[in-house]
C-alpha cells in the first residue's frame, strides 16, 4: 500500500514539473502580446502627434504664402526649428493645359490633345480613342464618338453611371476614361501637363519645359534658353525681375521659334494669366504633410482674384 502511494505521488510530481512549463510559457507569451499591443498603440499615437504637428508646419507656411506680396524664391518660404519645418513652393497653373477648355471649344480642339499623345508615341488608333474616349466623358450628350465611350460601354467593364457628362473636376478624372490607359502607361507623369483651374490659353511665361517641347514643338535647347531668359537674373519664375514682353510675337522671336512652331503658339498660347498654385510640406521628426492650394490671382485671370479654387492634403 505504501510503495503505490509513492507511485502516484511521484506520478503527480513528475506531471506538475511540465504544468509549470506550460503555464510560464503561456504567462511568458501573454506578456509579450500585450507588450507588442501596448508598443503599437504608443508608436501610433506618437505617429499622430508628429502627423498633428507636420501639418501645423504646412499651415503655417500656407498662411505666409498666399499672402499676393510674397514671391516665390522668399526666404521666408522655408523654416526648420529643431527637428520641425516647412518649405513652400508657389508655382503658377497657367502654364498647363486646361482639357474642358480643348474639348468644349466650337468646333473642339481634339486635334491638340491628339499632337500631345502622338509626340508620347501612341499610334494613331490609341490617340483616336483616347481623345474621342476625353470627349465623350465631357459631352452633355449621349452621342458615342467614332472611338470614344459612353453609358453602354462603362456598365460593360462594372463602371455603371460614367461617364458623368460634365466637364473634368481634376486631372486625375482623366484616370478613368476608357482608351485612356495607354496615354498614362507612355507617360507616367501626364497629369503635371494638365489643370481644371486655369481656363485661358496656356502661358508661355509659366510653361514648364515639357509642354514647350511636347506640344509647342521647341526644342530641348529653345525650351531651357527661353525659361532662362523669362525666369531673369536670379533664376526663380514669378518675381519682380521676370522677362516682360507685349506680344505673343516677340515671346516667339525671343525663343526662336520657326515657322511651324510659331503657329502653334498663336493658335494656343498666350502671355496673360495667372492662377498661383502653393504647395507647402511641414516636417516633424521625419513625418511630412503637404498641403496644396489653388489660389486665383493676377491679372487677366479667368477667376476672380482672390478666389480659393482648390484645397487637397
Amino acid at each position: 500500500m505504501i510503495t503505490g502511494q509513492k507511485s502516484s505521488s511521484k506520478l503527480q510530481n513528475g506531471m506538475a514539473l511540465p504544468m509549470v512549463l506550460w503555464a510560464v510559457a503561456i504567462l511568458v507569451g501573454v506578456t509579450l502580446l500585450l507588450a507588442g499591443i501596448i508598443e503599437g498603440w504608443i508608436n501610433e499615437e506618437t505617429h499622430a502627434g508628429k502627423q498633428f504637428r507636420a501639418r501645423q508646419q504646412a499651415l503655417s507656411g500656407l498662411a505666409l504664402a498666399m499672402n499676393p506680396a510674397i514671391l516665390p524664391g522668399d526666404p521666408i518660404l522655408i523654416h526648420q526649428s529643431g527637428e520641425e519645418g516647412y518649405k513652400v513652393e508657389i508655382k503658377d497653373e497657367s502654364g498647363l493645359i486646361n482639357p474642358n477648355t480643348l474639348l468644349a471649344a466650337v468646333p473642339d480642339r481634339r486635334d491638340i490633345l491628339r499632337k500631345l499623345f502622338t509626340a508620347w508615341g501612341l499610334s494613331v488608333d490609341q490617340c483616336d480613342a483616347a481623345v474621342d474616349g476625353l470627349y465623350d466623358w465631357q459631352s452633355p450628350t449621349p452621342l458615342r464618338s467614332l472611338n470614344g465611350a459612353k453609358e453602354p460601354q462603362y456598365a460593360a467593364i462594372g463602371q455603371a453611371g460614367l461617364p458623368p457628362n460634365t466637364p473634368f473636376s481634376s486631372p486625375d478624372e482623366m484616370g478613368l476614361v476608357i482608351g485612356f490607359g495607354p496615354v498614362m502607361d507612355a507617360k507616367p507623369d501626364w497629369r503635371s501637363y494638365f489643370t481644371t483651374y486655369y481656363n485661358g490659353k496656356i502661358n508661355v511665361l509659366h510653361a514648364p519645359k515639357e509642354i514647350l517641347t511636347d506640344l509647342i514643338g521647341l526644342t530641348p535647347d529653345q525650351a531651357d534658353q527661353w525659361i532662362t531668359l523669362r525666369n531673369g537674373q536670379d533664376g526663380i519664375e514669378g518675381t519682380s525681375d521676370d522677362l516682360g514682353v507685349s506680344s505673343l510675337d516677340q515671346a516667339a522671336t525671343l525663343m526662336g521659334a520657326n515657322g511651324a512652331q510659331k503657329a502653334v503658339m498663336l493658335d494656343i498660347c498666350d502671355i496673360t494669366g495667372s492662377v498661383r498654385r502653393i504647395e507647402s510640406t511641414g516636417t516633424c521628426n521625419g513625418v511630412s504633410h503637404k498641403i496644396t492650394v489653388i489660389f486665383a490671382s493676377g491679372e487677366n485671370n479667368p477667376n476672380s482674384n482672390g478666389t480659393l479654387l482648390g484645397w487637397s492634403e
